[in-house]
């Protein structure tokens, strides 16, 4: 991985840049949330939408993990599992090597559920999208190209 070392002439519009991709943030993740809202199904919240999302790009995860995602209390993050484990899209299971520790996973049925709502999210996005002009659809794949590959390189 290769860093690149900042050239002064970079820094004031690199900064310039990153106040219009904070403000970009607010009205994107709002769009997300609509679109994921119209998918999630009756009786799963957002908040356990994103808890089922963190365990299956990240299996085997612990209680406090997830605690530390959502910035909730360990019990809080303890109830929420208890309700999926409840609904069958969650499993939690005793740690093998430190029995105090709860390793979560998705079941078949939360992998399902969760391809559904993403699958639904994501047309939705594409639709959309599809009232951008080509030149417009360019800008934005090359831009998040680039904001990928730029905050891929500072790693953690």
């Amino acid at each position: 991985m290769t860093r690149r070392i900042p050239t002064p002439l970079a820094a004031p519009r690199a900064g310039a840049l990153a106040d219009q991709v904070f403000d970009a943030l607010p009205p994107l993740m709002d769009a997300l949330r609509r679109t994921m809202r119209r998918h999630v199904a009756e009786g799963l919240s957002v908040p356990q939408f994103r808890c089922l999302n963190f365990v299956a790009k990240r299996p085997g995860r612990s209680l406090g993990d997830l605690a530390e995602l959502l910035g909730v209390t360990p019990p809080t993050a303890s109830a929420m599992t208890d309700r999926l484990v409840r609904a069958g899209w969650l499993q939690a299971d005793t740690d093998a090597a430190d029995r105090r520790r709860i390793r979560l996973s998705l079941t078949p049925a939360g992998r399902a559920l969760l391809g559904r709502i993403e699958r639904d999210a994501r047309a939705d996005l594409a639709v959309a999208l599809s009232h951008c002009s080509a030149a417009e659809l360019g800008a934005i794949e090359s831009g998040l190209g680039a904001l990928t590959r730029v905050l891929a390189e500072r790693g953690p």
